[in-house]
């Protein structure tokens, strides 16, 4: 009797395991079947966030490409506002070859030309 009562708690175990496994791979292989299409949900056709920069607790910097052309938006809680459109746009690159340093460039960039034409 003890080794059928351990058997099958094992096997619940192995079961249980199994179950979490599948989970995991499933819904990895639906996210990049699904999610992470161009033309889904996540993304559009037209429109890309390039980059956004977190500047406060409710506040960020958004750079957004639409169509070939690129604004510098600010966004808060009550307010979405086009700062600039880009003279320059940036070129596409995945997110972990984005350097800080340039970003925060172009932002210093856009601050000085704002300043020179006041």
């Amino acid at each position: 009797m003890f080794t059928s009562d351990v058997f099958s708690i094992v096997l619940a175990l192995l079961g249980t395991v199994g179950v979490i496994v599948l989970t995991y791979y499933g819904s990895r292989w639906y996210v990049e079947h699904f999610i992470k299409r161009p033309g889904s949900l996540s993304s559009g056709q037209h429109i890309q966030v390039i980059e956004r920069l977190i500047v406060g607790k409710s506040g960020s910097i958004i750079i957004v490409d639409i169509q070939g052309v690129q604004y510098l938006i600010g966004v808060t809680e009550q307010n979405i506002r086009i700062l600039s459109q880009l003279d320059e746009p940036i070129s596409f690159q995945k997110k972990q070859e984005i350097s800080k340093e340039s970003f925060l460039s172009m932002v210093k960039s856009f601050s000085q030309k704002e300043k020179q034409n006041e």
